[in-house]
């Protein structure tokens, strides 16, 4: 019995074999088949699986799919490397006759040669073969879909000039035009350029269109050897090249929308992962609660766990921090009184550091390289080697997050040591604390720290400080201690040393020196001039070994932790007395010689005139500016500030008494006045 072939209709002798093909994912089934269609459908099938695994070995290489998993892959770049991998392996694939041609299209003679719709043909039975899952969840699987989809998304251009020669020289070229790259096919020496475009970028575009020339610059494309060679494509016609430039004006459209969908889909699962970790720093807190400084703090972490995220990000108007902050979080913004973005750069700028490229050191541990997120009420660092995590938040403000931070030479390399606060109790005794050791080969990143941790060091010392002076304050005890501290260093060295410039300003400088909370209360004008008088240093070592020992009685007799703070407490109930007692002196030794109304002017020149002490003399002189400051008529209360303006003043009333018939420049008192003592602004002296 005779029995044709299923594909060609030939019949098949009775001696002659016959075969079978039943390939039910390609939707091939034949029960008989000849020899030859046998061997066609064979080849054919074998050229799709060769394209397939093509596919698959560049898809390996790829970072997104070994991160993502194959199903991430989007339909353009699936398209893009099937045309690829059609052109490598089977180039000849319009051919009637190739075994591609022949198993999946089966054209007919009367047809032609259809490039275009014969690619568009072969890539989708590629991409149902090994990529069905991808097309079904982009909805892609249906043929009438995936060609509509592939016409709008993709060009084939045919015999076009492209500048892929030596020396830019132009070369006949078919090539396949998508959002995620091009493919030139070479046609006098075929050759196969692929040219990847990466998801997000917008393709940058130049067109030039003249009776001689039709040409499509494609600014931000280049040739994967030559960076700095744009791809030119040259078109035939003027029509051709306007279908290029809508083209792609397309795909940038859809990378736009990708682009704000990406974006979008990345802050949702940013913004996942910080809730998670608010609700295990945050247990059962309102979210709108929060403070800024924890929102920061999980943003960060979880920013740089996703290795999206840099210094400069963070500072960035539209960065990733910020679009998030305001996609999730306005109404904690608005709970610190921001509404705009320049304010949240303003407060990270000023109550935040992130820093990197430091070395630190925890314990016995070995030392790690690390970076750090630090704010007003918490810290984050993380150490690169170990991966180890430490993740500090207190609610409080101010706090000893940052105290004590002491910078420490050890062979000639400068360190940084920040005692972890979490270890200290809640109450004012210290347990054994744990410390955090930075240092690094770039100074300005220790010195960075060091100003950062000593600001916030300041805010903590200073409230701890106005909490005990009120505590001196109200407490006589504790007040009359303090009085007899300083009552001590008086009996002992007398007044003489706070009337000379020279003694009260090295006793000032050195006291403000290394100690931040000191240097804030201790207001010396930066223009004050060290020796103003000329006078030899006598007192001031012993004045300034007394007031340590004095402040070490006080933090001892008051029971304060920080040394700092004890100095405080003495140097501003110290400096009151001064001013105080000095001006009793005055008082007692010359009796009270001003009425209210007297100014600056007016009160020296009774103080010249007076008889029953010598007002040369410094002792004097000093003792009548105390006297001057107590009475708020000078108004500054530092002696130093008013040192100069005084002996000028002073100068001025003694040469009018004693020379009236003076002939050289005389500045008008009022003005005299007016330029040694301005009268501050009531603005001005709010600030």
């Amino acid at each position: 019995m005779k029995t044709p072939c299923n594909k060609c209709g030939k019949t098949i002798g009775f001696f002659d074999r016959n075969y079978k093909i039943d390939n039910e994912k390609l939707n091939i089934k034949h029960d008989v088949l000849c020899g030859d269609c046998n061997n066609v459908l064979k080849k054919g099938i074998e050229k799709l699986d060769d394209m397939y695994q093509w596919m698959m070995n560049n898809l390996k290489k790829n970072k997104d799919v070994q991160k993502n998993g194959m199903v991430s892959v989007e339909a353009d770049l699936l398209i893009l490397l099937a045309v690829e991998a059609l052109f490598s392996v089977a180039s000849d694939y319009y051919h009637l006759d190739s075994p591609l041609n022949q198993t999946f299209i089966r054209a007919k003679e009367s047809r032609g040669v259809d490039r275009q719709r014969d690619i568009v043909r072969i890539v989708h039975i590629l991409l149902l073969y090994g990529f069905e899952t991808n097309l079904k969840d982009q909805g892609l699987d249906t043929t009438r879909n995936f060609i509509a989809y592939m016409i709008q998304n993709e060009q084939f251009l045919e015999e076009v000039e492209v500048n892929c020669g030596v020396d830019d020289e132009l070369v006949k070229a078919n090539v396949f035009l998508s959002r995620r790259g091009l493919i030139i096919d070479t046609l006098n020496n075929p050759k196969l350029i692929y040219i990847s475009i990466p998801s997000d970028v917008l393709v940058d575009y130049q067109v030039e269109s003249s009776e001689i020339i039709n040409e499509v610059i494609l600014k931000n494309v280049s040739y994967p050897w030559d960076k700095k060679k744009k791809v030119v494509l040259t078109l035939v016609s003027e029509s051709a090249l306007f279908s290029v430039a809508n083209a792609i004006d397309r795909f940038n459209q859809k990378t736009s929308k990708l682009q704000d969908k990406l974006k979008k889909d990345s802050l949702e699962y940013f913004n996942d992962r910080v809730v998670e970790d608010l609700e295990k720093i945050k247990p059962g807190e309102f979210i709108e609660a929060i403070h800024l400084d924890c929102l920061l703090l999980c943003i960060v972490k979880n920013l740089k766990s996703q290795k999206m995220f840099s210094m400069e990000a963070l500072f960035d108007p539209k960065g990733t921090a910020i679009e998030l902050l305001w996609a999730y979080y306005r109404q904690n913004l608005r709970n610190m009184g921001i509404d705009n973005n320049e304010k949240i750069v303003t407060y990270l700028l000023k109550n935040c550091l992130y820093t990197e490229g430091f070395n630190i050191k925890h314990g016995n541990k070995p030392s790690d390289k690390g970076w750090g997120f630090f704010t007003t009420k918490g810290y984050i660092i993380y150490f690169r080697r170990s991966r180890q995590v430490f993740f500090i938040y207190t609610e409080t403000f101010p706090n000893p997050l940052y105290h004590p931070c002491n910078r420490v030479t050890y062979e000639d390399k400068q360190y940084l040591q920040l005692i972890m606060s979490n270890s200290r109790s809640m109450g004012e005794e210290q347990r054994e604390l744990d410390e955090l050791i930075f240092y690094s080969d770039e100074p300005e990143t220790i010195a960075q720290m060091e100003r950062f941790f000593e600001r916030h060091n300041l805010y903590y010392q200073m409230e701890t400080f106005l909490k005990k002076q009120k505590e001196v304050q109200r407490k006589r005890e504790k007040y009359l201690q303090v009085q007899r501290i300083i009552n001590h260093i008086f009996n002992d060295f007398g007044f003489l040393p706070y009337c000379i410039y020279d003694e009260w300003y090295v006793i000032q400088t050195e006291l403000k020196k290394d100690d931040i909370l000191l240097n804030k209360l201790i207001d010396t004008d930066a223009g004050l001039r060290k020796n103003y008088t000329l006078g030899q240093i006598t007192y001031a070592p012993k004045i300034i070994e007394a007031f340590n020992q004095g402040a070490e009685a006080v933090q001892n007799s008051l029971n304060i932790v920080e040394d700092s703070v004890a100095r405080a407490i003495l140097w501003v109930a110290f400096k009151e007395a001064v001013t105080e007692t000095l001006s009793q002196e005055w008082v007692r030794i010359a009796g009270e010689i001003l009425d209210k109304e007297d100014n600056a002017l007016s009160a020296f020149f009774k103080y010249v005139n007076l008889k029953n002490i010598e007002p040369d003399k410094v002792y004097f002189m000093g003792l009548f500016i105390y006297h001057l400051m107590d009475r708020e008529i000078l108004q500054a209360d530092n002696f130093l500030e008013n040192y100069e303006g005084a002996v000028r003043i002073f100068l001025e009333c003694r040469r009018v008494i004693e020379e009236p018939k003076f002939e050289g420049t005389i500045l008008p008192m009022d003005e005299l006045l007016e330029e040694v003592f301005p009268v501050k602004k009531k603005e001005e002296s709010n600030l």
